[in-house]
């Protein structure tokens, strides 16, 4: 990576300038002493001399080159002449041609001290140190005392930090040039070197009095106090500089860097803005106003910033660097990945940013690539701990016990490492091991007794260790530390009720009420490694600000508008998202694009608008297999499973591969041919589907059909594809708990509700298992936390009813409100109407009972314990016909044999409430 002060030329240039200005005589009698000393070889006239010093002193470099060369076509062996012709070539920057003149002369006078001189000069000026030096040391060795050779080889010897060297060639220059500012500033920067540090800093000191009235020696001592690490001393001397030279775009550059790294942060921003004013494509100021506002974590502007620089000086892998990180803060992980992928085509050896990348691809969901590359590079660098740690994050979803292992080696490498401590106490308790983690957690305590997000952690622990006590108490400073962090006051909450104290948890759910109506609701936050880094809730907002701003300055840029129509999307604006991506199809024909966007419109439910994106892309590419397969599943939601049909038909016989078999399984089974789609159905997985969506969707087909240990089985196999999906954790919960595996679908959903902790739906799904095992209490917590986090679902209410009248019969209140929101959520659920019924029915509402009750009938007419109540009501309205006649077919129902128990049967429609396409489930 570049050094952040890119300019140093100007530093060497400024001394360069300095120099000649405080040795004028010293360089200028450079080339009489030369002419003097080869006078005895001069052949070409006085004459011709004096026409080309004057042309050379009035800049008439072509004309005093043409003066020479004529000469010398009579006299090529004239050193004068030569040497002469290679000052002119040098100031032309002709540096080659001046070398070989050069070089003539010293072949014909190889002794010369002022040849070795100015061969020397020439070689510094091409920035070529090591033969400048031996160019000087050739002419000290002719001349120990020569001014110039002695100045060159001080500077040379501070630059490869030989101090006492410098100062032995400073120290046999004049005694009047060693008081000069120029050569003072060099015997500061050698005493530094020698570690005589108060002596080179008092010299400083006066020199910064003349500096101000010199802006060119406040520049250099700008460019030296950098060079010390002294930024606020710099910054001051830039200052100096610029009031001299307010225009000056060097001057303003170095003091926006040297305000940068001395924390003057709004300083540096209104200085590098002043630059750009100057020159608005200058990538360096581009590179240091993104710097700048890296440190003012403004990470937004700064990748903007640098997406700039990158067009102007798309191979600066600097840039590049720094856009990944940029990136990373961001949350745009696969940006990031794409910005280091392009930084190692630059710098293909660098092994941490290769890391890097494969960490940001497995954050991304590109798990595999991910993983391959973080374990060769921890194969490659055994102990480098943050591997160990982004591996080991990796791995958690994939292999629990390996990250494990990898975060406790990282540990003994440096015990210090907050974060993988913090990590594995995480994953402890995931694999039921809250006692390792409380140790963990305590270690971390004890250096930061104000961390909340390990004292959270710590009170999971204990009320996975039914400590409620120490669970309140651990979860009471987090809650006071954090007040505003809606996961901890879920646990606080939970905590306070299992004590038995309800009326504070009411309080505190109360409060997570009120923080999360002020954000987005319902969705599943980006997951286990977001929560681990502690990001902030207002990076959505900054999110889609920054994109939005984006695409506004590149309109016809179609990866942003998909970017920007995804996030409209999450945010729930659906219109919003969806004309987006509508435009990004009449702006581009690039299939895989609008194939991405019709995907995703569909995992939004915006059907409409995939059937339109993806005709344009079938229109595009007929032979595209995928985008066949996402527009009939668009068309099965807008036209029904028949028009579906015929557009699988359309997908030649060659292109027919798994993903389009399952779909078509799907789609028999809606036209209930049944054993067409189970035929279907077992060549789609003999073929191997692509993707875990599918996968996830020939579980539920399973399911239906009651093959439950067959859709276990593939649903492991949609988990390896997509290891990081919370859809198909809280499934295979679920699913457990239908195979009667109780213990293992509770640890599931502790996994997901620690991972995705603002997340209300595991928490419902949590209750209502919860529930069918009758722990009513725990179970009505759950529905409680899942409402305060957004769950406006009317099952949520059902069941919170259901709970509390368990748990708490005499709050008649809150079974009543709930059931009254569950009806107006969804009136015409057979369940939630036999409820609502027969709350009606215990508070003596005859009329209301019978409407509840007739109303869910209609629905579902075999409902043994609806027509019991039923029964009731019409005996408590007077009407004993109707009561026999409804209790007549309460006991014909209930003498007819039960497929399949109560308790069996709710918990398989929650697989079908998960299983709807839904991207916040994933």
């Amino acid at each position: 990576m570049a050094h952040p002060f890119a300019r140093q030329n100007r530093w060497s240039e400024s001394l360069r300038l300095v120099l000649l200005q405080c040795a004028r005589t010293l360089i200028s009698g450079l080339c009489w002493i030369l002419f003097y000393s080869l006078a005895s070889l001069a052949q070409i006239s006085d004459a011709v001399y004096n026409q080309v010093t004057a042309a050379f002193q009035e800049g008439r470099l072509a004309e005093a080159e043409r003066y020479l060369r004529s000469a010398l076509g009579e006299h090529p062996q004239e050193a004068r002449a030569l040497s002469l012709l290679g000052i002119i070539l040098d100031n032309q920057k002709r540096f080659e041609e001046a070398e070989r003149s050069y070089k003539t002369a010293l072949s014909i006078a190889p002794d010369s001290t002022a040849l070795l001189n100015n061969l020397g000069n020439h070689y510094v000026a091409r920035g070529l140190q090591a033969q400048g030096e031996a160019a000087f040391r050739r002419a000290l060795a002719q001349d120990p005392k020569h001014a110039n050779a002695n100045l060159q080889m001080a500077k040379i010897s501070i630059t490869r930090k030989r101090g006492l060297e410098a100062l032995r060639s400073l120290s046999r220059l004049p005694v009047s040039e060693q008081r000069s500012p120029a050569v003072q500033l060099l015997k500061a920067q050698s005493l530094r070197l020698t570690k005589q540090s108060a002596a080179a800093q008092a010299i400083m000191r006066d020199l910064e009095k003349q500096a101000a009235s010199d802006s060119r020696l406040a520049f250099s001592l700008g460019m030296a106090f950098v060079e010390w690490e002294q930024f606020q001393d710099a910054e001051r001397n830039f200052t100096l500089a610029l009031r001299a030279s307010p225009s000056d775009f060097d001057i303003l550059y170095n003091l926006g860097l040297a305000a940068m790294r001395a924390r003057s942060l709004d300083r540096a921003v209104e200085i590098f803005h002043a630059a750009l004013q100057q020159r608005p494509q200058e990538v360096d100021a581009l590179i240091g106003l993104a710097r700048t506002h890296v440190q003012q974590k403004k990470h937004e502007t700064a990748a903007s910033l640098l997406a700039q620089a990158q067009k102007l000086s798309p191979q600066r892998n600097d840039i590049l660097l720094l856009l990944a990180q940029c990136s990373e803060k961001l949350g745009f992980y696969q940006d990031a990945a794409t910005a280091y992928e392009q930084y190692l085509k630059l710098k293909p050896d660098d092994d941490q940013a290769r890391r890097e990348r494969a960490f940001m691809l497995a954050r991304a969901g590109k798990q595999r690539e991910g993983l391959r590359d973080l374990e060769w590079y921890v194969q490659k660098n055994p102990k480098d701990t943050v591997g160990l740690y982004q591996l080991a994050l990796a791995e958690w979803n994939v292999e629990p016990p390996k990250a494990l292992q990898h975060l406790t080696k990282a540990l003994e490498i440096d015990p210090t490492l907050l974060s993988a401590r913090f990590a594995r106490s995480v994953l402890r308790c995931e694999q039921n091991q809250p006692q390792e983690s409380i140790e963990d957690l305590r270690y971390i305590l004890k250096r930061e007794p104000e961390n909340a997000r390990a004292l959270d952690q710590l009170g999971q622990a204990y009320l996975l260790l039914e400590k409620s006590e120490e669970a309140v108490s651990a979860l009471e400073r987090a809650a006071r530390l954090a007040p505003k962090d809606s996961s901890i006051l879920i646990h606080y909450g939970r905590a306070l009720r299992r004590l038995g104290k309800h009326s504070e948890g009411a309080q505190v759910l109360a409060q997570l009420k009120a923080l999360v109506s002020e954000s987005r609701r319902g969705v599943a936050p980006s997951g286990l490694l977001d929560y681990l880094s502690l990001t902030p809730e207002e990076r959505r907002t900054r999110y889609l600000d920054n994109l939005q701003k984006r695409l506004a300055s590149s309109p016809n840029d179609p990866a942003l508008a998909l970017q920007l129509g995804r996030a409209l999307l999450a945010e729930g604006k659906r219109e919003q998202g969806s004309g987006v991506l509508i435009k990004l199809a009449e702006i581009t024909a690039d299939v895989a694009l609008l194939s991405e966007c019709g995907g995703l419109l569909l995992d939004y439910q915006s059907y409409e608008a995939a059937r339109t994106v993806l005709s344009r892309a079938r229109n595009a590419d007929p032979s595209a297999t995928q985008v066949r397969l996402n527009l009939a599943l668009a068309v099965f939601n807008i036209d029904g499973p028949g028009a579906a049909l015929k557009e699988l038909d359309q997908i030649s016989p060659g292109h027919r591969n798994g993903d389009h078999l399952l779909l078509r399984a799907q789609v028999l089974d809606a036209l209930d041919r049944p054993e067409e789609a189970a035929q279907t159905l077992n060549e789609a997985l003999k073929a191997e589907p692509a993707h875990s969506e599918l996968y996830f969707q020939a579980a539920l087909f399973l399911i239906k059909y009651q093959k439950n240990i067959e859709a276990l089985q593939v649903l492991e196999k949609a988990a390896q594809l997509d290891p990081n999906s919370p859809r198909l954790m809280i499934f295979k919960a679920i699913l457990l708990e239908m195979l009667k595996r109780p213990e293992d679908a509770k640890q599931l959903f502790f996994q997901v509700q620690t991972r995705w902790p603002e997340w209300g739906l595991p928490y419902l799904l949590h209750g209502i298992v919860l529930q069918t095992h009758l722990f009513f209490e725990e179970a009505r917590s759950m529905f409680e936390t899942a409402i305060a986090l957004g769950e406006n679902d009317a099952l949520a209410y059902y069941y919170l009813a259901l709970a509390t009248l368990n748990a708490t019969p005499d709050d008649t209140e809150t079974v009543n409100n709930a059931i009254v929101r569950a009806v107006q959520l969804s009136p015409d659920d057979p369940d939630i109407l036999a409820f609502a019924g027969k709350q009606a029915l215990r508070r003596k509402d005859y009329p209301a009972a019978i409407g509840h009750l007739t109303a869910a009938l209609r629905v579902k007419p075999k409902m043994t314990e609806v027509h019991y109540a039923l029964s009731a009501a019409y005996r408590g309205i007077g009407d004993p016909d109707k009561s026999k006649s409804e209790l007549e077919l309460a006991q014909k129902e209930e003498q007819q044999p039960q497929t399949e128990d109560s308790r069996t049967e709710a918990i398989r429609r929650l697989l079908f409430t998960v299983g709807r396409r839904n991207p916040t489930l994933r």
